[in-house]
């Protein structure tokens, strides 16, 4: 008997051992290649236009809030207990402890160094190792699904993802959405390997899935492609339904103890406390607006998608291609998964929250994916079948068009993002501020002003910023030295096709954005004003130096 088990070991091991072809190992090598340029190249415009903490804000406003939150993560405490106690309890719960945490972890070299007070490199790291190089590993592992790295669509699938406007954008800041967009090709990635055996794939895509959600709550969405799979085990007869229903259940607990732990914070009451009256601001932003209600639905969010996704007929032949992968025998599970993906997260981005490009990224992707399926696997078109080749030609020619205007779209993008600080009017304006403050840069100034400006700090200066829209209740009550508006947002405020998530209150708003668009704020003089934005300053302090 021992003498058998011990043969059939090795074979059992055979079996299970992955054939890597020749082919396969070539084009592994290219993508590969083709990963690390791509690396290379998105570091020339994250290493630039990020001076001081004041540029971060004004290009990427996110960025600057976020920041301060990672360095005191990982700042220094007075002993173990504290510095565990400063990394899980971070305090700005808007995004999850995945986010946080990875983001203090590759900024921990940087403090080694003592090089966290090197602006520009802090962000050019953060952008790489958190935006940048998830997207490229969620490509690998998304095309290896399409493709398992076997032909030439492979480099072509990966040329064509990274060309897509969307791609670059997220490329370009620190942000969740590439972590998200890479645990949700995990997630589909278990689940596809799984094949319906409600195994260990199935509970590690369950992990996945709790980490996603506890780092934007968009694992949540899941809920289709994993009742799906679980129906689609039902109707093949693949399980029972008492078994089904058990393994519904541990999903269920695993995706919810991979959460807890992916949010250790979560342990502390006081904790879940600020994450839950965090979570409701969340919620009543994206279903709102940040103080004036956006606009929803495909109408509203068409411009944004059809900069970052591109064309009408390119969105829809994704969605056809897809659905034309469902009634292929072959990786029909795949097609299925991303179709039910897809649809939940569509629903919720166009027509529950306002759209961002950011938000429909992580299913958008997959989608166009799909597209894959039209390109012949050897290179060449069947000999029979001619309407068939004929849809082939036109779904290929859609792509290659569509490639071409995200191409020289793209080169323009990221020209401009390399140059985006050279002649700013935004920081030329800093030096109106300046001039305009010179008399009175001795003085212990309180400053608001209005965060897409640059305003550096200043050794006796004080600021304040608001992302909301101000009125004088605001102002009276922080008595403010030095107003600096920008001239775009008194616009945008006075636009009459606005409308105020509170109706009193906007309309207060709009009545010291109208006084300021007149340059007659009450109490305060009107030092400045161009192009860019306004300069006012007290009329006390100011009369104070003009008096004879």
């Amino acid at each position: 008997m021992k003498l058998n088990l011990t043969r059939d070991i090795p074979m059992q091991k055979k079996q299970l051992r992955i054939q890597i072809t020749t082919n396969q190992k070539r084009i592994i090598a290219l993508l590969i290649v083709m990963a690390v340029i791509t690396f290379i190249l998105m570091g020339l415009p994250n290493s630039v236009a990020s001076q001081n903490l004041a540029m971060v804000q004004m290009f990427e406003p996110d960025e600057a809030a976020q920041l301060p939150y990672v360095i005191d993560m990982i700042a220094p405490a007075p002993n173990i207990n504290q510095s565990l106690h400063n990394f899980v309890f971070y305090e700005y719960y808007f995004y999850g402890f995945p986010f946080f945490g990875l983001s203090a972890l590759v900024l921990l070299p940087l403090k080694w160094l003592g090089m966290l007070n090197n602006i520009p490199l802090v962000m050019l790291v953060l952008r790489q190792m958190i935006s940048v190089l998830p997207m490229l590993a969620a490509f690998l592992l998304l095309i290896y699904m399409q493709d398992r790295f076997r032909t030439y669509r492979s480099p072509l699938m990966f040329i064509f993802l990274i060309s897509i406007p969307a791609v670059l954008q997220n490329n370009f800041w620190w942000h969740p959405d590439g972590i998200i967009f890479l645990m949700a090709m995990l997630v589909i990635f278990f689940l596809h390997r799984d094949n319906l055996r409600f195994g260990w794939n199935f509970v590690l895509a369950a992990v996945m899935c709790g980490i996603a959600t506890a780092t934007k709550l968009v694992g949540v969405y899941f809920f289709l492609a994993v009742g799906a799979t679980l129906f689609a085990g039902l109707v093949l007869k693949k399980a029972s339904f008492k078994k089904l229903a058990i393994k519904a259940l541990v999903f269920i607990l695993v995706m919810a103890i991979s959460f807890v732990m992916a949010n250790p914070f979560l342990l502390s009451h006081w904790a879940r406390t600020a994450y839950s009256s965090t979570f409701k601001i969340q919620l009543d932003v994206l279903s709102s607006g940040y103080g004036i209600i956006y606009e929803k639905g495909l109408k509203a969010a068409w411009p944004l998608m059809h900069k970052y996704y591109g064309e009408a007929v390119f969105i829809i032949s994704a969605l056809a291609a897809a659905l034309w992968g469902l009634w292929q025998e072959k990786n029909r599970g795949l097609f299925g998964l991303i179709v039910a993906w897809f649809l939940p997260v569509s629903v919720v981005v166009l027509w529950i929250t306002h759209f961002k490009f950011q938000y429909w990224l992580p299913v958008a992707l997959p989608l166009f994916s799909c597209l894959l399926i039209t390109f012949p696997e050897n290179n060449k078109f069947e000999r029979k079948g001619l309407i068939s080749n004929l849809t082939r030609l036109i779904f290929i020619l859609i792509v290659f068009i569509q490639f071409i205007i995200f191409a020289r779209n793209d080169a323009s993008v990221f020209v401009g993002r390399l140059q985006r600080a050279d002649n700013n009017p935004r920081i030329q304006f800093y030096d109106q501020v300046l001039t305009s403050l010179k008399s009175f840069e001795q003085e212990p100034l309180y400053i608001y002003y209005d965060y897409r400006l640059y305003l550096p700090e200043h050794e006796l200066w004080r600021t304040a910023i608001n992302y909301d829209p101000i009125d004088y209740e605001y102002i009276q009550e922080n008595n403010f030295d030095v107003l600096i508006l920008l001239q775009q947002r008194i616009r945008d405020y006075l636009n009459p096709h606005s409308t105020g998530i509170d109706p009193a209150t906007f309309a207060n708003s709009q009545q010291f954005y109208s006084d300021a668009q007149a340059g007659k704020i009450q109490n305060y003089h009107l030092l400045f004003n161009n192009d860019e934005g306004k300069i006012f300053i007290r009329e006390d302090i100011y009369m104070s130096y003009t008096k004879p």
